[in-house]
């Protein structure tokens, strides 16, 4: 038996549309071994099958290899919410690649999970932060493979993570962003996204804050997120350096470098949303891990 761990991810970051992604301290596990008939245990009935995602990722990877599917127990345990917008589908497909090059003794480096799981994906911006852990600004050049930059995040951030009780499909998101930008807003992007990762590597706040100034998807999303404005309000009031869509949402994410800031924003968020789950997490720097059971 394997067990497999992958974090959470929020993709964007706020500037990097598409482009930059982080690994969080939210995790989905999952157990694998060999068996005679499909069973899946720890989701929904109606996931029970071989269209799970993690399943048919196993599989898209046998066949990637030339290996013909067979039948695995799979089980389930995650702390990451779907459709939220901290890449639950990534740790699926990843964990799914992972069995399937653990249970046929393939050896397989990140570089080539990242590869895969982009091919499932259709874009690397959440899978290869779970893969590589740390914050990534990722790319794929025309006809090429996925390239990675990986930066390491101060240990000092703290992100303060609201996960409202509702779901924003990346389907519907995208729909509202607009296709054409103008060239300034394409310039005004690129900066912040250097000050962005600077920012994150530095801890330093106050650039993160100022880098953190979308002109692509945050002014058209906020809109599907009915709690965006009283959250961000809460957040920047109560000490946050600046806030975030996670992904498509309906997830935002609060900066602070103050434990103490974290720790009592915390509390006003839980008074003030109720209904909604909060977390302070850190970034996770290990990216997925396997061990044999």
């Amino acid at each position: 038996m394997i067990k497999i761990t992958v974090p959470a991810t929020s993709a964007n970051l706020g500037i990097g549309y598409d482009t930059l992604g982080m690994a969080v301290s939210l995790y989905s596990h999952f157990t694998f071994e060999r068996a005679d008939e499909l069973q899946i245990t720890g989701c929904p009935e109606e996931f029970q099958n071989e269209n799970n995602l993690v399943y048919a990722s196993l599989v898209d990877a046998l066949r990637e290899w030339g290996e013909e599917p067979f039948p695995v127990k799979i089980d389930i345990q995650t702390e990451v919410p779907v459709a939220r917008g901290l890449g639950s589908s990534s740790t699926c497909v990843v964990a799914g690649i992972m069995a399937a090059a653990a249970l046929t003794g393939h050896t397989v480096d990140r570089a080539e999970l990242v590869r895969i799981a982009t091919a499932v994906e259709g874009h690397p911006d959440n899978v290869a932060p779970a893969i590589l852990g740390g914050a990534v600004c990722s790319f794929t050049p025309e006809g090429g493979l996925p390239r990675c930059l990986r930066y390491e995040v101060s240990d000092r951030l703290r992100f303060i993570t609201v996960i409202p009780p509702y779901e924003v499909h990346t389907s519907e998101a995208r729909k509202v962003v607009p296709q054409q930008v103008a060239l300034a807003d394409a310039v005004w992007q690129m900066g912040r996204i250097a000050g962005m990762t600077r920012g994150l590597e530095t801890g330093d706040l106050a650039l993160i804050a100022a880098a953190n100034d979308d002109r692509l998807q945050e002014p058209f999303r906020h809109a599907l997120i009915p709690d965006y404005d009283g959250i961000r309000a809460t957040c920047l009031e109560g000490g946050a350096g600046t806030l975030w869509i996670s992904g498509s949402g309906s997830t935002l994410m609060a900066v602070t470098d103050d434990t103490i800031v974290a720790k009592f924003l915390q509390v006003r968020l839980r008074e003030a949303f109720s209904t909604c789950e909060t977390h302070i997490l850190t970034c996770d720097t290990q990216g997925a891990q396997i061990e044999y059971l």
